[in-house]
Formats: C-alpha cells, sequence, structure tokens
C-alpha cells in the first residue's frame, strides 16, 4: 500500500533533489525565518531546540507545513512567515531544515495514529496547497489599511491608533506612514530600531497582497553618537 508520504510526493511539490532541498532549506532559513526562530520572537520555536519542536512535529510534517504556508492565527506566525515571494518548496524546504537541525524525522501525518481514530482525509495537493495559501486580492486603499491595522496590532505600543490622510495611514506610536499607489506600497518614516524596520517590512508583504514594497523607512539609532 503506498504510504500517504509517497501520496503527496506524487503530487509534485517535493520533486526536487534532496541536496537541493537542503540547501535552499538552509538559505531560506538564514535569510529569512532567522529573524523569529533565531531567538524565539512570539513564541516561535528555536532553531536547534529539540524540545520546542518535539510537539509540533508530533502532529506531521504536513500540520508543519500548512502552519509554515498559510500561518497561523492570533500568533506571530504569518503565512510564508510574512515573505510572500517564497514558493511552496522553498516554504516547504526550510521546514525541513529546521525539523532536520534538531534530529527529528517526522511523517506526514501525526505518529502513531491510533487505530481507533478515523481515517484522515487525503493530503491536499501542491494546486490546492497554492490556492489556499494565496494571497487575497483587494484595492491599493484596502492593502494600506490591512498593513496599517496589521503594525498597529504587532508592533504598536497599548493605546496608539491609525490616521488617515490622503489614502495614506500614520501609524501612532511607530513613526511609520502607509501609502499603497499603482500597486506598490511605500514604508516611510523614521523608526526606534532597525529590527522594527525588517519587522514593517514583512508585514508589509505579509498583508499588501503580493504587492511591491518599497521599504524606506529609517532607524533613529544611526542619529546617535557614544
Amino acid at each position: 500500500m503506498k504510504s500517504p508520504f509517497a501520496t503527496f510526493l506524487a503530487t509534485g511539490a517535493l520533486l526536487v533533489p534532496a541536496g537541493a532541498l537542503a540547501d535552499s532549506g538552509e538559505e531560506v532559513v538564514k535569510a529569512r525565518c532567522s529573524l523569529c526562530h533565531d531567538g524565539g520572537a512570539g513564541g516561535a520555536p528555536r532553531i536547534g531546540n529539540r524540545s520546542e519542536w518535539e510537539a509540533r512535529a508530533a502532529r506531521g510534517k504536513l500540520a508543519l507545513y500548512q502552519t509554515a504556508l498559510k500561518g497561523k492565527p492570533n500568533t506571530a506566525m504569518m503565512p510564508r512567515g510574512g515573505f510572500r515571494d517564497l514558493s511552496n518548496d522553498e516554504v516547504m524546504s526550510a521546514v525541513d531544515y529546521m525539523v532536520a537541525r534538531v534530529g527529528l524525522n517526522p511523517g506526514l501525518q501525526p505518529d502513531p495514529v491510533s487505530a481507533s481514530a478515523p481515517q484522515s482525509a487525503p493530503p491536499p495537493s501542491s494546486a490546492a496547497v497554492e490556492a489556499a495559501a494565496a494571497p487575497a486580492e483587494f484595492d491599493d486603499k484596502t492593502a494600506t489599511l490591512h498593513i496599517a491595522e496589521a503594525l498597529l496590532a504587532q508592533l504598536a505600543p497599548p493605546a496608539a491608533r491609525i490616521e488617515m490622510q490622503d489614502d495614506a495611514a500614520s501609524v501612532g506610536g511607530l513613526g511609520i506612514r502607509v501609502a499603497t499607489r499603482e500597486g506598490v506600497v511605500w514604508l516611510r518614516g523614521m523608526v526606534k530600531t532597525a529590527e522594527i524596520i525588517e519587522r514593517a517590512e514583512a508585514i508589509a508583504k505579509s498583508e499588501g497582497g503580493g504587492r511591491k514594497v518599497e521599504n524606506k523607512l529609517i532607524s533613529a539609532s544611526i542619529f546617535e553618537w557614544d
């Protein structure tokens, strides 16, 4: 009998050489995922910390893939980690790399599966996963509002507010001004740290419906002297 993992492979989502997966996964993790997973920001399981990955891995690799691709509500985990430009293969390769780093090798489905448990539905095809994770289509004004609300919720201090003026949004407490024109998101202003600049760009990419982001934010730290 063909295993669920073999069935998932047959969809074509993972049909790349093993070496290419490992290299691609490591590169994606170092360039993107490490922003949160190095230090455990927002409760993210840390790279190399086995205890923080074990319970997640017990749910099966498919569940890990779906969380990485679609995000997890009410957590800091955004779809594709906030990087909408990452392909399905790149996201799944990053998951493979981080799980392998802690010496875990979960099956596609939870293991062990109780004999009395109802049979799981077949895993989705690559096309179905892509459709579920695809960014929603909306106009520039709505993109600006989505991004501003996400910045407010994730980065701004309590009681901060959004002010709209001429189709641009100013996020109180952050010093960030958001505007979307002709399909391009613009971030402007002076923020406290370079980390905020990186997080703001990731949020803009995630909430902007796949639009290009022009990050013109400046860190106030560059004007500090010893």
